[in-house]
């Protein structure tokens, strides 16, 4: 069983809005059934819906307006990283940081009208880091990389590094994860 590790950043506006959010980039790495990383991927992908960033977006994330500009558009990418990780034919379980990430490729995947069965099992890394350390306030992943020795590699906000970093953890609990 391998780890498939990822991480999202999406459209996003400073002040609470109706838009529907769009997946902009993601990072993926694959930790083996020993904890060691294997391969990673990172793609910007195109929105449809509100393909302009706002200008809070572009900020807090540090991605461009081009970079999305000649990116392809979800289904595509999504075919991509099924074909570079051999989904179906490897076995995987899925892990992101908390629920966001899980719901907003739900979100895209209707959007795009494209099926998601392959996304499971999936692991909420966060919810089963605290419940496995009898932890009530949920910490960020930042803290809990200090709180385990480790640096934060890279920029914040952006899918590749938010994925490597969520790795580590990943890898240091190999055993405890369940799905």
């Amino acid at each position: 069983m391998k780890f498939f590790v990822f991480d999202l950043e999406a459209t996003c506006w400073e002040y609470q809005t109706n838009n529907q959010q769009e997946i902009i980039e993601i990072g993926i790495c694959i930790v083996d059934e020993y904890g060691r990383l294997s391969k990673s991927f990172s793609s910007f992908i195109k929105p449809v819906l509100n393909p302009s960033l706002s200008n809070y977006c572009k900020n807090l994330t540090g991605i461009n307006q081009s970079d999305v500009e000649k990116a392809k558009i979800f289904p595509i990418v999504i075919e991509q990283i099924l074909d570079w990780a051999e989904i179906p034919d490897e076995e995987y379980v899925f892990c992101a940081w908390g629920t966001k990430d899980y719901k907003l490729i739900e979100s895209d995947a209707r959007l795009h009208r494209i099926d998601i069965d392959w996304l499971s099992p999936y692991i909420d890394a966060k919810s089963q880091y605290h419940q496995n350390r009898e932890l009530e306030n949920k910490s960020g992943l930042y803290k809990v990389l200090k709180k385990n020795g480790f640096e934060f590699d890279g920029p914040q906000h952006r899918a590749l590094s938010d994925a490597s970093n969520l790795a580590k953890i990943i890898s240091k609990y190999i055993d405890e994860w369940v799905f």
